[in-house]
């Protein structure tokens, strides 16, 4: 359909993570450094809070595959586990620590598990990382956990590094009901919306041009009614641009202006 009318080898701008897509603008390049910075000294504690759809799992899992051997993760994306014990149980599963089979016991024997790999790590050489991703769905207790697991350290450095990713709220939530953690959370980014048309703009080039077709296709004026009306937020960016290009391909128009923009606004009801 519209991806050979208009050249296109595949669909610049799908919904579903991929590197290849993600176009790391200078406020991707900022959080990716201060993430690294914290990895590095060891802080304990990192958070990166973001509004829905500006990309917070895309810049994960390239901040993941920006890692080497030396740091072992473990990856939490639904966060809304029912004890401690379930969160202990899944760090050593998703860890290996713990060989094949489901980890079990009591807390005090998980914990003592959990705290031999740690040492086991730091004396290879290695890092530990959890990452908890929608961390405002996750339990207070579940928050309050993590706290005291980050308790684990040597005389020089943590042996155990969290990053907590979230929406707005989540810093919000910890501030006012979990001031303990608050205040041991020194590495604090946020992931913004693009601030501007010409950011807007380098987004819709890039991806045009990953997907082997003309970045040029959507004029100025479109540029800056996608920034209007998406306020700069990635996926809404994505729906947008597709639904124009979809109108402009039935309008057969090789390129895509002001009026083909607002009918997909219009037909998305943003």
């Amino acid at each position: 359909m519209y991806r050979d009318f208009y050249g296109l080898k595949d669909n610049p701008f799908r919904l579903s993570p991929d590197l290849r897509y993600f176009f790391i603008s200078p406020r991707v390049e900022k959080v990716i450094d201060q993430l690294f910075y914290g990895l590095e000294q060891g802080m304990g504690f990192m958070m990166v809070v973001g509004e829905v759809g500006v990309g917070k799992t895309s810049l994960l899992r390239l901040f993941l595959s920006m890692l080497d051997d030396s740091v072992e993760r473990a990856y939490l994306f639904n966060p809304t586990l029912s004890t401690p014990e379930d969160l202990l149980s899944f760090l050593l599963l998703d860890l290996k620590a713990n060989g094949r089979g489901v980890p079990k016991g009591t807390k005090v024997q998980l914990l003592n598990r959990f705290h031999r790999y740690l040492l086991d790590r730091y004396q290879k050489g290695k890092k530990v990382l959890f990452i908890l991703d929608d961390a405002q769905a996750a339990p207070d207790f579940i928050l309050e956990e993590l706290r005291l697991l980050s308790n684990f350290e040597t005389d020089e450095e943590k042996l155990f590094q969290i990053l907590l990713v979230g929406q707005g709220e989540l810093e919000e939530r910890i501030r006012e009901k979990l001031p303990q953690l608050h205040q041991r959370i020194p590495i604090r980014a946020i992931l913004t919306p693009f601030k501007d048309r010409e950011e807007t703009e380098a987004y819709l080039r890039y991806r045009l041009s990953v997907a082997g077709g003309n970045p040029l296709i959507f004029t100025k004026k479109a540029i800056k009614e996608i920034h209007k009306a998406s306020k700069g937020i990635p996926r809404l960016i994505n729906l947008i641009a597709e639904r124009s290009l979809i109108a402009g391909y039935i309008k057969g128009r090789r390129e895509i202006g002001k009026r083909e923009v607002r009918m997909a606004v219009e037909d998305l009801r943003l």
